[in-house]
């Protein structure tokens, strides 16, 4: 299983609403797509209170692939322009997890 997780950082607290606002617009998509849910979480405590974590889970690296290459489409072009206006200047980080067996 893999696990891909993006760091975003509203610029303001009265941007928190619009990132997960557009999270929204997201999983709308996502689902008439048949893509990955995402699940988005907060810090409860921490050094970045404004930072918004999404994660999605893949069966696979292949699907992970195949959605990726996806996003290139005209409503994601929409959403990630939404999520400049409101993200700070410091870059969506992101990461991408693979499930280690021991």
């Amino acid at each position: 299983m893999y696990r891909e997780r993006w760091h975003f950082y509203p610029k303001t607290f009265a941007d928190w609403d619009k990132v997960l606002a557009v999270a929204g617009e997201y999983e709308k998509l996502a689902a008439a797509k048949g893509w990955a849910p995402g699940t988005f979480w907060s810090r409860t405590v921490g050094e970045v209170p404004t930072e918004i974590i999404g994660e999605w889970d893949y069966p696979d690296l292949a699907t992970y692939q195949r959605e990726y290459e996806e996003y290139e489409c005209p409503e994601m072009a929409e959403i990630f322009g939404k999520l400049d206006q409101v993200e700070e200047t410091r870059p969506v980080h992101k990461e991408l997890l693979e499930v280690q067996t021991v």
